[in-house]
């Protein structure tokens, strides 16, 4: 995929972007080792904090993950120039993207799999049988970090799809996002900026490997965040779209300019609905250092609509789609009556 920054003149482009991942890539690799070092230091001290504060050893784990996560950058960062040094000889592009899909299934598998088993995540998921091909365009609520992976864990990995990822521009501070990532067919945007063309190009051939993942909402959902959408849409007289995002409780408003434009560009891919509920009191450091995301039951849901009962024109798509967006509200709402977690979203 074009990367985002080929919009400044070559010359520039090209040092803005190594300039960002000099400094990424030295600030995690510091970071990481920094705290590799200092591990012996810092657990007995973090179980000491637990202690007395009468934790279940919320420090502890996190001193620990987050020594796991920067291991698993730093990791990523150097087997991505093994790849690329292994890929100059022969210059084989489909086997070094091939490679590089390899490398991102392994770092969110190892993610995900290092926050259930430090955190005791618990993931109860239905609609996993309706995962196993593509071609697919996934919709999926967004609420939290930790969500993020979720696609990749349940939809591409398991069953060997290829999802081109669309993500916010802030994302290529990450190195391993910025330099695998490039590589691959995603799209880094930044919001509210018309970058309609860059998505777009992710529903070109589309295969029964391939998918293409969004989160319509544009960003995590939060009450002020909701407050400020629905003083928009009224600011603006939109008054049928201000109901519809009135009557939801735990989403924002699918932003319909993306999720529309790739349904019309759709040729033959299904859509699969991603619906969960219980990461939404961990929305920043402090709930995760708060130990929010310790012992708790995520509940995830897939719906899959097949090709042929999506609806064709663009207004009937945009009904649709909020459709479907209420009901996701729905079922979140019954999720977390039944879990009795319902959190004040701040």
């Amino acid at each position: 995929m074009k990367n985002p920054d080929a919009a400044k003149p070559p010359v520039i482009a090209f040092l803005f972007v190594w300039m960002r991942r000099a400094t990424s890539i030295a600030l995690y690799t510091i970071l990481g080792l920094l705290l590799l070092a200092l591990l012996p230091g810092l657990l007995p001290l973090a179980l000491v904090v637990d202690r007395i504060r009468g934790q279940a050893l919320v420090f502890s784990r996190c001193v620990l993950f987050f020594t796991f996560f920067f291991g698993c950058e730093i990791f990523g960062i150097f087997m991505s120039w093994v790849l690329w040094l292994g890929y100059l000889p022969g210059r084989d592009e489909e086997k070094f993207l091939n490679w590089n899909f390899a490398l991102q299934k392994w770092w969110a598998n190892a993610l995900a799999q290092g926050c259930q088993k430090l955190f005791g995540l618990r993931l109860a998921v239905e609609g996993r049988d309706e995962l196993t091909s593509g071609p697919v365009i996934v919709f999926a609520r967004h609420v939290s970090a930790a969500d993020s992976l979720l696609p990749a864990f349940f939809i591409a990995n398991p069953n060997g799809l290829r999802l081109r990822y669309v993500l916010k521009r802030q994302l290529l501070w990450d190195p391993c996002l910025d330099i695998v990532g490039n590589r691959l067919p995603n799209c880094f945007v930044r919001r509210d900026a018309g970058e309609a063309d860059m998505v777009n190009r992710l529903m070109t051939n589309l295969t029964k490997r391939d998918g293409v993942m969004i989160f319509p909402e544009g960003t995590r959902f939060t009450r002020a965040k909701q407050a400020n959408i629905l003083a928009r849409l009224q600011a603006k007289g939109e008054m049928r779209l201000y109901e519809q995002a009135a009557a939801l409780k735990h989403t924002l408003p699918p932003r319909l300019g993306g999720a529309l434009n790739l349904l019309q560009r759709n040729e033959n891919a299904d859509v699969i609905f991603c619906a969960h509920a219980g990461f939404d009191s961990v929305l920043n450091l402090r709930d995760f250092l708060n130990g929010s995301l310790i012992n708790r039951t995520v509940r995830v849901r897939f719906w899959r609509v097949a090709f042929a009962d999506i609806p064709a024109t663009r207004e009937a798509q945009m009904d649709w789609l909020l459709t479907r967006w209420q009901e996701i509200d729905e079922w979140i709402e019954i999720q977390l009556r039944a879990g009795h977690e319902i959190a004040s979203v701040n």
